[in-house]
């Protein structure tokens, strides 16, 4: 399955050379009696000014799970898993309905927690998992983030374990730990960026570079 400034204002000096009258505040000056050159009076009570906030960098919520690592090398390690495999992530009928693919945001449960409300707007979900395995898997899910929900998650998870970067673009965490019972390592990372956001979650197996490939199927 499956990360998002102040102005200082210069007052000009006012420069006074050689003026053998008075300055144009009309105070005594004692510059001395050469050459004057009459310079214009800086303007009173200058406003501050407040640059506009940043542009988001365009971007596009893929809709299909196998391009977005169709020309990675990944698509011959996990991609060559099952993807979103029905007896993995269920059935509308069924109990533990997971729904994939290209999806369309829900509302919150009542109760959920931050993590559940972010999720519930995904607008991608890809799950890469043999039916027959015990832990080895990977999702990645993509949606739009509601700042008033994407930000407190955020803020949680260094509590939680997690290691969080701040750059210009967005924010990341990740999260790698070994799982005790089958003594393999899992992981998850999560980017906000843009008012989007990318949450991988994954378990033995390895994917250096994943996450920019993600960015680039995103911010394309």
């Amino acid at each position: 399955m499956r990360a998002h400034l102040g102005v200082a204002v210069t007052l000009l000096a006012v420069v006074l050379t050689g003026c053998a009258g008075a300055p144009s505040d009309g105070q005594p000056t004692t510059a001395p009696a050469t050459t004057a050159t009459p310079t214009a009076s800086p303007e009173a009570g200058a406003a501050e000014t407040t640059p506009p906030a940043p542009e988001p960098a365009a971007h596009a919520i893929p809709t299909d799970c196998a391009s977005l690592i169709a020309s990675t090398p990944f698509a011959a390690t996990f991609g060559s898993w099952p993807l979103n495999d029905p007896s993995v992530v269920g059935s509308p009928d069924g109990p533990y309905y997971t729904p994939t693919g290209s999806i369309a945001p829900t509302s919150a449960p009542s109760g959920a927690t931050l993590l559940e409300s972010m999720l519930a707007a995904t607008e991608l979900r890809c799950v890469w998992r043999d039916p027959q395995a015990d832990i080895t898997n990977l999702s990645v899910e993509i949606g739009q983030a509601d700042p008033g929900v994407s930000a407190p998650y955020l803020q949680s998870l260094p509590a939680d374990g997690f290691s969080c970067t701040q750059e210009a673009a967005g924010q990341t965490c990740v999260k790698s730990e070994t799982e005790t019972k089958y003594n393999v390592e899992i992981g998850e990372t999560v980017l906000v960026r843009d008012g989007v956001f990318i949450r991988v979650s994954q378990a033995n197996v390895s994917t250096p570079g994943l996450l920019d490939t993600l960015v680039s199927d995103v911010w394309n």
